[in-house]
């Protein structure tokens, strides 16, 4: 099942961004992803509650895109976002059950969402 999942304010529009979605709550969690190797972070999507996230920076310039429970366009997290240029949302909500790590969702930063398999 696809479509529309989730909700956010675009840090930038005009480039989207797709990949698995993975949680990250600690520097642990960016640890583990580093020692994973490979080109993982590319394929990633990360979902973040602190809109400061300072603990994304070793991954975040290889990151298929950030989703950010808090903060806002003038945010840290936002502001990094853009000077990389990756695809993010701030402030998200989900308007259903957050999706476990490993969906595949897609960031649209025209319209503000986030949508499972494409769909929406």
């Amino acid at each position: 099942m696809g479509g529309v999942v989730g909700r956010g304010s675009p840090v930038f529009s005009g480039v989207n961004g797709q990949g698995a979605l993975m949680r990250f709550e600690t520097p642990d969690d960016v640890i583990a992803m580093l020692d994973a190797g490979d080109d993982i972070a590319s394929e990633t999507v990360a979902l973040v509650k602190d809109a400061g996230a300072t603990f994304l920076a070793p991954i975040e310039a290889d990151l298929a895109g950030i989703l950010c429970r808090s903060g806002d366009i003038e945010s840290h997290l936002a502001i990094i976002s853009r000077d990389f240029q990756i695809p993010c949302l701030m402030g998200v909500e989900f308007s259903v059950d957050e999706p476990p790590d490993g969906t595949e969702v897609v960031i649209d930063t025209d319209a503000g969402t986030i949508s499972i398999d494409g769909a929406g």
